[in-house]
């Protein structure tokens, strides 16, 4: 095995338990070793850390797979994936769609495996997971014995790592649209050309919440997408629903899904741009008992934090305007990069500009598929809010 060394002092310094080796703590690289290899790392002592795979092409040059002295072949990953799906085991008995593997919190850093029903669908983030893909997929078929197998690895870290996107079927052709239960919600999920894998598998738990305090209410639900917490306020018996969306397709599948949850006379899906529909109801005095702000990532690197920053206070503080006294806003935001705090300040100097008071009934983060390790602050990205909102 090819060695990478790591510098002396501060700069070859890395994280405990973080598998992350960027390229300005390494202090050299033989040659001889190409992108996509599979490398130890020792520190500048020669002491040894762990095995990844290298790719100079990306800032992040290393990713650890493992801290101990493991072979990475089938008998590896097979393992691997086999211990991450046993962690979910619980969640058959709710949902037939969930996370199976979860990257870096699995082990397994560039590798996403997720399950709608009788298909795996899986992305490859890296170059070296890339080099690996074929075992992979007959882990994935031996481990989780889905009747498909769908590749949906056209994420733009892709690109970073010197790769154009894939999307395909390995094996037999299944469906590109497919059924899927939670709870007592009922979704059709488009694994080819929808967001992420397809649903946002990461919300359940809030969606789940959404239903618990819905009855009787009048819910607007922002970028809704295919209506996740649409449905489950409709199920949960709320008064009225209005989905928003900027995209017809999205919303095509929402109302479907509406039909197949048993609950479409109770909502509405509007096509329109999420900031200027609430700033339109906002002008016309229109008010709700429920407004969820779950808006896609805004904060795609560090350097977008402040124009981010400035669209959620933006949201945020007319949907306060918006709700009735005592009304709640399920607040969220998706990525990493925006921290805990960060988003609590946003928060925060949303409702002083509103002029309203907020009491916090809920904390969210992602479902329980989605781990969170601590050594690892990368995989705590989902963060969100149940706000009781009142006049100050």
């Amino acid at each position: 095995m090819k060695a990478i060394k790591l510098r002396s002092g501060k700069l070859g310094k890395f994280r405990p338990g973080h598998p992350w080796i960027y390229k300005k703590h390494i202090l050299k690289v033989d040659p001889s070793i190409k992108p996509g290899t599979v490398v130890d790392i020792v520190a500048s002592d020669g002491a040894f850390i762990g095995t990844g795979y290298y790719n100079s092409h990306s800032d992040i040059s290393v990713r650890i797979l493992t801290f101990g002295r493991e072979a990475i072949d089938k008998t590896f990953f097979r393992s691997k994936i086999a211990s991450a799906f046993a962690k979910r085991s619980s969640l058959l008995a709710k949902t037939n769609a969930y996370r199976v593997v979860f990257s870096e919190a699995d082990g397994l850093p560039g590798l996403i495996i997720d399950v709608y029903g009788n298909t795996a669908v899986f992305q490859v983030l890296t170059l070296g997971i890339e080099r690996f893909k074929e075992v992979i997929v007959e882990c994935i078929d031996e481990v989780l014995k889905p009747e498909y197998i769908y590749e949906r690895s056209d994420s733009l870290y892709r690109k970073q790592e010197g790769l154009g996107e894939r999307r395909g079927w390995w094996g037999k052709e299944g469906s590109g649209c497919i059924e899927i239960t939670e709870g007592k919600a009922v979704f059709l999920v488009d694994i080819v050309t929808g967001h992420k894998t397809g649903f946002y598998l990461d919300q359940r738990s809030s969606r789940f919440a959404i239903e618990n305090i819905a009855k009787g209410k009048d819910v607007l639900d922002l970028f809704c997408y295919t209506g996740g917490f649409s449905v489950h306020a409709a199920l949960g018996g709320a008064k009225s629903v209005i989905g928003v969306d900027i995209k017809e397709d999205w919303l095509v599948l929402a109302r479907r899904n509406m039909e197949l949850s048993g609950v479409s006379p109770k909502a509405e899906f509007v096509k329109a741009d999420s900031f200027g529909y609430i700033k339109n109801a906002y002008a016309a005095g229109r008010t709700f008992d429920i407004i969820i702000v779950d808006p896609p990532s805004f904060v795609k690197t560090k350097h977008s934090i402040a124009s981010a920053s400035r669209g959620y206070e933006e949201l945020n503080v007319t949907a306060m305007r918006c709700l009735r006294a005592g009304g709640v806003l399920a607040t969220f935001s998706c990525s990493h990069n925006m921290s805990n705090q960060l988003f609590a300040d946003i928060i925060k100097k949303s409702a002083a500009k509103a002029g309203k008071k907020t009491t916090i009934l809920k904390r969210c983060h992602q479902a329980e598929d989605h781990l969170i390790v601590k050594s690892i602050p990368e995989t705590e990205y989902l963060k969100g809010y149940f706000l009781k909102v009142d006049p100050q």
